[in-house]
């Protein structure tokens, strides 16, 4: 089971490029042992390589996550995004995409992984759930709505 709680989420979080927001998301699992203070850097590298930007509607989301030698526990952060930060899209790297929200994925598991992608994939074809998540106001809504959607709870 996935760890998902109020200190995963950081809301509106103010940031011009890829790696200060994984920095950021993955700092918070870091400090509570989630992850190896090292899977920050791995999963950057990992985005440089194989981009997990997405063009959905009615904006676009982003998935970054490193191999689970990092991984201590399986858990999620989650970040909504001030402005766009631009990430490269999965299926063609040459192009950026402006996104709006930031699920840094850290599975240890990787069957649970698969599961995990297959439901946010799921939740990212529909475009009033994007919307309600990115207008939540709270990291306890946030983490109640996703504990629901993604059935972690």
């Amino acid at each position: 089971m996935l760890v998902f709680n109020e200190d995963l989420v950081v809301l509106k979080f103010d940031a011009v490029e890829v790696q200060a927001v994984i920095e950021e998301l993955g700092s918070r699992l870091a400090k509570q042992g989630l992850v190896k203070p090292e899977y920050s850097t791995a999963t950057y590298t990992r985005e440089l390589e194989h981009p997990t930007g997405l063009p959905t509607n009615p904006f676009c989301i982003a998935f970054p996550h490193a191999d689970a030698d990092g991984v201590i526990r399986s858990a999620l952060a989650f970040a909504s995004l001030e402005r766009p930060v631009s990430f490269r899209n999965m299926a063609d790297p040459d192009e950026r995409l402006d996104v709006h929200l930031v699920f840094l994925l850290a599975n240890k598991n990787p069957e649970e992984q698969i599961q995990t992608l297959r439901d946010l994939a799921l939740l990212f074809s529909q475009p009033e759930k994007l919307v309600e998540l990115r207008d939540l106001a709270q990291p306890a809504e946030v983490v109640s709505w996703l504990t629901c959607e993604l059935h972690l709870g």
